[in-house]
């Protein structure tokens, strides 16, 4: 689905990036959260990207895999041997996240896109003649 790289110095990392694969950052509105989105190419061509201010030292970049139904890949992750790193999360407006472990120790996470809301009440205008 995406990735995310942790940074100590965003700006910095972002140059680097920027430098090397020709990447575009746009600053997310993300209330109480600093995010930058990352693109990698022309619009359907891009792999999703994040960058955020680095939470601690063993915070690493993480590949997010998309998900139809988040609770049981939890389930199924946990049972064929993967540990919870960071439990289900909501993301406002957005989807869920589940980080965790593989059993070799790689940190992985689950997405779970929100699916766009039906809008009630409303109906296709028929024709007047």
């Amino acid at each position: 689905m995406h990735f995310e790289i942790p940074a100590n110095e965003v700006e910095r990392l972002s140059g680097f990036y920027r430098t090397v694969f020709g990447w575009k950052f746009e600053k997310a509105k993300m209330p109480g959260f600093d995010y930058w989105l990352i693109s990698t190419g022309p619009r359907g061509k891009s792999v999703g990207g994040g960058m955020y201010k680095k939470m601690g030292p063993n915070d690493g970049a993480r590949n997010f895999i998309g998900v139809e139904e988040i609770d049981s890949a939890i389930e199924t992750f946990k049972k064929a041997g993967g540990t919870e790193v960071m439990g289900k999360q909501e993301v406002p407006g957005q989807g869920w996240s589940f980080i965790g472990a593989d059993p070799e120790g790689n940190v992985i996470a689950l997405w779970e896109q929100m699916k766009p809301a039906r809008r009630a009440g409303r109906r296709r205008k028929s024709k007047r003649r």
